[in-house]
């Protein structure tokens, strides 16, 4: 899939604009010259070149740096608290503790005699080859301490992150030859902020440049408003609505939710949707400076379009606002977690936006078992860029280190496992009747015997499948037969996340009458089947090619 690309300096952006592929005008942010100004300063490369025509905000008003590298803000000092600069294409925050650090706070800078801040400069590190990299997306690893009552159903949340940030290190390992950067798509921890200095230090570690979104469990909810109730977040990862740039794509990272205010007396921890008038304001002042012709990477925590089930997230605040600007430009990758499953969507009639939407890194909230929600194993995406291609794929975590802890209650056992397709082998993950063959990215689907569903059909889950897909195809005796995609709600569920789901009824009885937590759901779209006859062989292969063009395969016996 071929992009166009976006400049090393964002200057050029200014002489598209000139040629009518500008975006949308910016809202009301005042006149921004040297003689009307806050906060002024320059943005350079760390040999001294100025960086001209790049972006600077406060997560309200915006400007862009001139031909010297020099740009002038008008920041309400009152209401916003850091400066941050929308790193170009070809250039990077530097690294403190393995965090890209593309903020300053007002705070920690001193204030002129005229009230203003002056001086206020960034510098950045060139990247060597900015029209390649990777990009591993992740979503709600929510990390919790391990005296939680919550944590104690089967695997502890603490080493399922610690897993991930190993089978993270060792995938960068084998790219010695691009930047590879990490985007979290919220709930970084599950309410226990004082994790936060943990999950940076593990993708440090991992030497993955990571960029996180907040989430809903984010949210430092003894505070007594939405907006504050960022700021604990903010003072460890930094701004929560922000964008940068790599290669040929315009990467804009979104607060889309909303802590209801203390007054109200509803629950702090279950947030609105949508945008708040200040950062659907902000994302209007951003993509003022960026051209039609961009491609969007939007990364959210909630889903912003596309739901699972077939609706639209059209009750979230300002959707018509911000889905109208965003379907003027080139092409919108919107990512998302939040959900505990998978969506992968591309409405063939209007293309420009598809939802991708990512099961939980570390497994269901409860149990931190071995797949997500809708029986996608605990994985997470990688995203790489070459010239203006791009294409991904799911990546399983390979281990699973931590002991098996069910103590609530006590009396239960792990469950059997019957439908997973590998084993744990010193806590790594091993495909059965293989011998010694890996779970990795070869691994993106999971099949079903005839049988499991009680009748003569095998069924295929596909773990990212969407309608740019080919539809799969069942081989016996070199036959092929196509499969039918599985709309009917009976078979829309996997066995995978049936056994779990049992599993957790059982074992928490104050949940157990919750219809949310019941033994079967209807959450899996990315299911197919096939007819198989019962005199017929008693072996077959599901063959799939994806989006990209890449085939995978699968054989299976019964």
């Amino acid at each position: 899939m071929k992009l166009k690309r976006f400049p090393l300096l964002a200057l050029l952006l200014l002489a598209l604009s000139a040629c009518g592929e500008k975006g949308p005008e910016p809202g009301p942010v005042g006149p921004v010259t040297p003689d009307h100004y806050t906060v002024s300063g320059a943005v350079l490369l760390d040999d001294g070149t100025a960086l001209a025509g790049v972006m600077v905000s406060d997560g309200y008003a915006c400007t862009l740096t001139d031909a010297q590298g020099k740009y002038w803000l008008d920041s309400d000092l009152s209401e916003r608290d850091y400066v941050y600069v929308s790193t170009p294409s070809g250039a990077s925050a530097p690294l403190v503790d393995g965090l890209p650090v593309f903020w300053k706070f007002y705070k920690d800078l001193t204030k002129g005699s005229d009230g203003k801040y002056s001086g206020v400069n960034f510098t950045l590190n060139k990247i060597a080859n900015p029209e390649r990299y990777t990009v591993f997306i992740f979503a709600d690893p929510q990390p919790r301490g391990r005296g939680a009552n919550y944590d104690k159903m089967g695997y502890h949340a603490l080493d399922c992150c610690n897993d991930m940030y190993k089978d993270m290190k060792e995938l960068r390992a084998t790219m010695t030859d691009r930047p590879v950067y990490g985007i979290g798509l919220g709930d970084i921890v599950h309410r226990e902020l004082k994790l936060l200095p943990q999950y940076m230090r593990g993708m440090a570690d991992a030497g993955v440049l990571t960029y996180s979104v907040i989430g809903n469990h984010d949210h430092d909810v003894e505070k007594p408003d939405d907006k504050t109730a960022c700021k604990t977040f903010e003072s460890y990862l930094g701004p929560t609505n922000f964008s940068f740039n790599l290669g040929g794509l315009h990467f804009i990272v979104l607060d889309d939710m909303i802590s209801p205010d203390e007054s109200t007396g509803k629950n702090r921890d279950e947030c609105a949707t949508g945008l708040t008038d200040e950062i659907w304001q902000w994302l209007q002042n951003d993509l003022s400076y960026v051209p039609l012709s961009t491609t969007l990477m939007i990364c959210a925590h909630s889903p912003m379009f596309h739901l699972l089930g077939g609706g639209e997230r059209s009750s979230a605040m300002h959707y018509s606002d911000y889905r109208v600007l965003l379907s003027k430009y080139k092409k919108v990758y919107a990512w998302a977690g939040h959900t505990h499953t998978t969506c992968n969507y591309v409405n063939l009639d209007n293309p420009v936006i598809e939802t991708h939407t990512l099961t939980r890194v570390t497994g269901p909230l409860w149990t931190n078992e071995y797949m997500g929600s809708n029986g996608t194993p605990r994985g997470y995406v990688v995203f790489d860029y070459d010239h203006g291609d791009v294409n991904w794929r799911f990546k399983p975590i390979f281990y699973q280190t931590g002991a098996y802890s069910a103590t609530y209650p006590s009396k239960y056992a792990a469950p059997s496992y019957t439908y997973r397709d590998w084993d744990y082998l010193n806590g790594q993950a091993i495909l059965r009747g293989s011998g010694s063959t890996p779970l990795d990215a070869n691994y993106q689907m999971q099949l079903f015997a005839p049988g499991t569903y009680g009748d003569d059909y095998l069924y295929a889950n596909i773990f990212l499948w969407d309608e740019l897909w080919k539809k799969p195809t069942f081989y016996a005796d070199g036959v092929p037969t196509p499969m039918t995609r599985v709309t009917d709600k009976k078979f829309r569920f996997s066995y995978a996340d049936k056994e779990m789901r049992q599993y957790y009824r059982l074992n928490n009885s104050k949940l157990s009458t919750d219809s949310s937590f019941a033994e079967t759901t209807d959450n899996c779209e990315t299911m197919f089947r096939v007819f198989v006859d019962p005199k017929g062989p008693k072996t077959g292969t599901v063959k799939v090619t994806d989006r990209f063009g890449n085939e995978y395969s699968s054989t299976i016996s019964w």
